[in-house]
């Protein structure tokens, strides 16, 4: 495996575990009320909201990410913009 590969692999990696511990937070908010430290409405939409712009943010990396790096052809859209 050549450095190019290895970093797109460890990015990738990365916006995945951060879409999974936002998930996961969603989740205890959304079903498991008791795991969410502070009992309070608005801990409740602060920890909900921190963790919705997370994954979204993850998201949005995670896609640009395989749209200008995927795979099988690095830098293919880089390549193509130059062009």
């Amino acid at each position: 495996m050549n450095h190019r590969e290895r970093l797109y692999r460890a990015l990738k990696s990365e916006c995945e575990a951060n879409i999974n511990e936002a998930l996961l937070t969603m989740d205890m908010c959304f079903n498991n009320a008791v795991a969410i430290g502070e009992h309070t409405s608005e801990h409740f939409l602060e920890e909900a909201s921190k963790s919705l712009t997370k994954l979204t943010d993850a998201r949005d990396r995670l896609d640009t990410l395989r749209e200008y790096y995927n795979d099988s052809s690095f830098f293919n859209k880089q390549q193509q913009l130059n062009d």
